[in-house]
């Protein structure tokens, strides 16, 4: 329990220092223009699928404008090998990949920072286990690109 706070702890002093490309450091996020909410949703989890990101549900916050949803989403064959070296990483798991529609009726997109993630937990990963979440981080970046049509 001691490791596992003292991980945490980490990760907050972390996120309070680290800076990627002036966005919050714990979150990547795409703003996908000219495209229906529900279109978004539906495409995303058709590019997901084509990853072999398994969409495990849909959670539905706010279905009056503006929308909110979310996705469960995870590699099951990637989470399998990351959580038989470091289980509590189920803390975080399955991969939420959050949906809003914005005022302007654009629709973002966005996720846990992977890079931030990896920094936090350096020492407690393999690099093989490192490899994994950089393949999912990219599998999800591409399939947000695949919908917003800059693939």
């Amino acid at each position: 329990m001691r490791r596992f706070a003292l991980i945490i702890l980490t990760f907050l002093i972390t996120l309070s220092f680290a800076q990627d490309k002036g966005k919050h450091p714990l979150q990547y996020e795409e703003v996908i223009e000219g495209m229906d909410f529900e279109d978004v949703k539906l495409l995303l989890k058709t590019a997901l699928d084509g990853r072999n990101m398994n969409v495990l549900g849909v959670i539905d916050v706010a279905t009056d404008k503006p929308r909110f949803s979310y996705m469960l989403v995870c590699n099951l064959s990637y989470a399998e090998k990351i959580f038989r070296e470091f289980p509590q990483l189920g803390v975080m798991a399955p991969c939420r990949i959050y949906l809003y529609e914005r005022k302007d009726g654009s629709v973002a997109v966005g996720f846990i920072n992977v890079k931030t993630l990896l920094r936090v937990f350096d020492e407690e990963l393999s690099e093989e286990a490192k490899k994994l979440f950089i393949k999912a981080d990219e599998d999800v970046k591409g399939a947000i690109k695949e919908v917003k049509g800059e693939l």
